[in-house]
């Protein structure tokens, strides 16, 4: 947890959806970090991504968006899926040892 200037309290919020994170980026929520993680059940690796969200704001943005109620511009969430879809490929490319590729 983090208090900027204007006194407003954030918190680091992670997901693995990334439609719930592109949803974010689209609002302008800054992505902090995206990590590959092993899942624990099937041991497939997925992408964690790192939101800092005002804490006021996240329970109101996950009922929004999963309730289907939030809105976003589309083309500006679909640049912003089309970003982290590219992040996960590059990460797996690494991931696999492939730098050639990236060049």
């Amino acid at each position: 947890m983090s208090i900027d200037i204007n006194g407003v309290e954030y918190v680091t919020y992670a997901t693995s959806d990334i439609y719930f994170a592109a949803y974010l980026g689209a609002l302008d929520i800054p992505l902090e970090l995206a990590e590959p993680k092993e899942d624990r059940g099937s041991g497939h690796k997925k992408m964690i991504f790192h939101f800092k969200v005002p804490s006021k704001d996240i329970q109101r943005l996950k009922s929004s968006f999963f309730g289907g109620a939030g809105t976003v511009k589309v083309q500006k969430f679909v640049q912003q899926l089309r970003s982290l879809k590219s992040m996960c490929y590059v990460v797996f490319l690494l991931s696999l040892g492939v730098t050639s590729l990236l060049l």
